[in-house]
C-alpha cells in the first residue's frame, strides 16, 4: 500500500488542526493543537489567549509570540504522545485511524516543519517526521502491538 504523505482531505483526521475535543490541565480544547500550544508556556495571560483562540492556526500563532516554558524542548513529545492518545481513543478517530495499518504516515508539509513532519518545499531535505511516528506508535497500541513507548526510531 501507498504511504500516506500528507494530512489533508481524506486523511484530514490525522492533522492535529481536525476538530477532536481534548483535555489539557483540566481545560478541555477543541483540537490537539489548541492544547498543544497552550501547554508550550506557563504564562496565564497567553494561555488565557491561546485557549480562547478561534482556530488552530490562531493557537499556533499566538503560542509562537507566548514565552516558552523552560522545561518544554524535554517534554513536548510526551505532551504531544498524551493529547493524540486521547483524539484517537474517541471510537469514529480509533477506526479511522486502524483503517491505515501498514501504512507509514508522514506529515507532509511545506511550512519547512522538519521536527514533527517532513517539508516538501524543494529546498527543506527531509524532516524527522516526529507526528507521523507518534501516530503510528499509537496505532501499533491501539492494535495490542508491544512496543517501547520511548521509540522513535523505527517505522512499520
Amino acid at each position: 500500500m501507498n504511504n500516506i504523505d500528507s494530512f489533508k482531505d481524506e486523511y484530514r483526521f490525522l492533522s492535529n488542526f481536525y476538530p477532536a475535543p481534548v483535555q489539557f490541565d483540566g481545560i478541555r480544547f477543541p483540537t490537539v493543537e489548541h492544547a498543544y500550544q497552550f501547554a508550550r508556556t506557563l504564562d496565564q495571560e497567553w494561555r488565557q489567549q491561546i485557549r480562547q483562540a478561534p482556530t488552530p492556526g490562531k493557537a499556533k500563532r499566538l503560542a509562537r509570540k507566548a514565552p516558552p516554558r523552560e522545561d518544554w524542548k524535554e517534554i513536548k513529545v510526551g505532551v504531544m504522545r498524551e493529547l493524540l492518545k486521547q483524539k484517537f481513543a474517541a471510537d469514529e478517530l480509533k477506526r479511522q485511524l486502524l483503517e491505515t495499518a501498514g501504512r507509514e504516515l508522514v506529515e507532509g508539509n511545506y511550512w519547512h516543519d522538519n521536527f514533527w513532519g517532513v517539508c516538501s518545499c524543494g529546498i527543506c531535505c527531509g524532516g524527522q517526521n516526529t507526528l507521523g511516528r507518534l501516530l503510528m506508535e499509537i496505532r501499533r497500541e491501539l492494535m495490542g502491538e508491544t512496543i517501547i513507548p520511548q521509540s522513535l526510531t523505527s517505522v512499520e
